[in-house]
């Protein structure tokens, strides 16, 4: 446990220029909103992982580990978040989330960084088509089973918990692509938060479509200036 303790101080200074810059603005934004809203039981969690969240993503895109428990933490305040929003797919995909990107970090944590130590996997074009297919064929049954269930966005909450698993599946796997997805994710995530906002069924909205923008910059870091670039 010492060691572990240890660890998790390197990890948390291994942080560089871009990723602070980039964490410290996303905080004080998220904190001024907070201070100028109701505070609430929902509000509270929703500053607590949407915080985390954004810490989560900026050590993924530089890879390190430590991601691996900042988003278990942060998972377990979006599930919240998005159970209470009626995003009953994008609960599964915070717990898909856990258990192939999160857990494999923490159970992992002293040889993870090892696995890309030379460079990340790339998929061949077949594959990419193959991908491609497959979350196409998957959204519109999955939409009827969520809206079935009583999802409140059924059409969008399908689609972010097929590409977000799909990503962590990427992830898990030590391929960079996972960034492209990520990206994908992101945008469709927002469009979900969005017709959130402007329905107003989550007070949560606002909140997470910063977070969600926010992951949206870290994506596109770790896609074109990270580790996980392709060379």
């Amino acid at each position: 446990m010492k060691n572990y303790i240890i660890w998790l101080k390197d990890e948390l200074k291994s942080i560089n220029t871009a990723g602070s810059i980039m964490l410290s603005f996303i905080i004080g934004v998220q904190l001024a909103f907070f201070l100028t809203a109701p505070i609430t039981l929902l509000s509270v969690i929703t500053l607590i992982a949407t915080l985390i969240g954004s810490a989560c993503t900026v050590y993924m895109m530089i890879g390190k580990p430590i991601n691996g428990l900042l988003g278990l933490i942060s998972a377990i305040g979006f599930i919240y978040i998005n159970w209470t929003a009626g995003h009953y797919a994008s609960v599964l995909d915070q717990l898909v989330f856990v258990a192939l990107i999160d857990i494999p970090l923490i159970i992992t944590w002293k040889n993870w960084g090892h696995r890309i130590e030379n460079g990340v996997k790339f998929m061949k074009g077949r594959s990419w088509i193959l991908t491609i297919l497959i979350m196409l064929a998957l959204w519109w049954p999955m939409m009827m089973i969520y809206q079935h269930l009583g999802d409140t966005n059924p059409v969008w909450d399908a689609i972010t918990l097929i590409i977000g698993a799909t990503a962590s599946l990427l992830v898990f796997k030590g391929y960079g692509d996972s960034y492209s997805l990520w990206l994908l994710s992101d945008f469709v995530t927002i469009i979900l938060w969005a017709t959130a906002l402007a329905k107003g069924y989550s007070a949560s909205s606002l909140p997470m479509l910063l977070t969600l923008t926010f992951y949206l910059a870290t994506a596109l870091y770790g896609k074109f200036f990270s580790i996980w670039k392709k060379q």
